[in-house]
């Protein structure tokens, strides 16, 4: 049995609790059920894993999940299934094959029928992934590179009544400036070495691009937004993006100023971290990235900044972070930054 509590700055308080039984049937295979609860959504999941299906290397992962959730401007409620098979080709490189089926239904919205597309509508896909991951130590103190890419195909062939192809892609350099062999503060360090070396030592750099396209594969003319329903197009702004916006914020609007998302994005973030006492850290941050509203004219045009501060608190799983971006460039409509709140790292 399992149970969580946590705080995000965009789902509010979150509480989850979740049974797992690691040896179902008697084959080592795994069944995990979990609800979890936020102040803007209802998830519950069950979760089935193989990790060597038919006894081979391949791993199968298959979820049915059911959700409902309140974006601004508009609320959903889903039900999926969802069919990951992979396998490891290195201990760094793993292929994927994902096959997706859901039901979306927009249940209420504040955002005009002509930017919402179909409320009410079955999507499935077929993708691939890859993932090379040269990092170390990725929960704690990475250090290293990761990439990894994704293409998934929704088509009436396999029973979607919505068309398109979308492909995202991530790459991510993490730097810690110091010796490989060097694990937590205090172990390891040399502490005969000058105070100024040893802090430079616990200080990181770590760099990151993503970017991503969705193309329909009907047309309604173009750029129609009606071609892609809204809960399928990318949103940007907020924790783990370009954090002078809150989230999903960065981009198209409607009149009332709620987003509307778009076909493709771009996002570089540069962050430098260093020590400030025990295991809180502070960091230094700048991020850039777009969203554009159709995929016929994808490019850099209309970057979007961030310019800010934050405090990291080491935990054996990982950071809690506390941000605040200025947007340097801010438009009449804009706040003049935004506050962040989360766990985990921010790309």
């Amino acid at each position: 049995f399992g149970f969580s509590v946590g705080y995000g700055s965009y789902p509010g308080a979150i509480v989850g609790v979740q049974y797992r039984d690691r040896d179902m049937f008697g084959y080592g295979r795994p069944i995990t059920t979990s609800v979890e609860v936020s102040q803007r959504s209802y998830k519950g999941e069950i979760l089935y894993e193989d990790p060597y299906l038919f006894d081979t290397d391949f791993k199968l992962r298959a979820s049915l999940s059911a959700l409902t959730f309140d974006f601004d401007g508009y609320s959903k409620f889903e039900t999926g299934l969802r069919l990951d098979l992979t396998r490891k080709i290195t201990k760094q490189y793993q292929l994927g094959l994902v096959l997706t089926a859901r039901h979306v239904e927009v249940t209420s919205a504040d955002i005009a029928p002509e930017f919402l597309g179909r409320t009410s509508y079955f999507v499935s896909s077929l993708g691939f992934t890859q993932t090379l991951d040269l990092r170390e130590n990725p929960l704690v103190a990475p250090r290293g590179l990761i990439f990894d890419s994704t293409l998934d195909v929704a088509a009436s062939a396999l029973g979607s009544q919505v068309e398109f192809v979308r492909s995202t892609a991530r790459v991510s350099y993490y730097l810690p400036f110091a010796a490989k062999n060097i694990q937590t503060p205090g172990v390891g360090e040399d502490l005969a070495s000058p105070p100024a070396r040893r802090w430079i030592e616990r200080t990181s750099l770590a760099l990151g691009a993503r970017a991503g396209i969705i193309h329909s594969l009907t047309n309604n003319g173009p750029n129609d937004e009606r071609d892609i329903p809204i809960d399928e197009r990318f949103f940007n702004g907020g924790s783990t993006t370009v954090r002078s916006f809150a989230e999903r914020d960065l981009g198209p609007q409607d009149l009332s100023d709620h987003p509307i998302g778009g076909e493709f994005f771009t996002i570089f973030n540069a962050e430098y971290t260093f020590p400030l006492y025990g295991e809180l850290l502070g960091a230094v941050f700048v991020d850039a990235g777009n969203l554009l509203p159709s995929s016929e004219d994808p490019g850099l045009n209309d970057l979007r900044y961030a310019i800010g501060l934050g405090l990291r608190y080491q935990l054996p799983i990982g950071p809690i972070r506390l941000d605040y971006g200025v947007n340097p460039d801010r438009r009449p409509t804009e706040d003049f930054g935004s506050f962040q709140f989360r766990f985990g790292f921010p790309f």
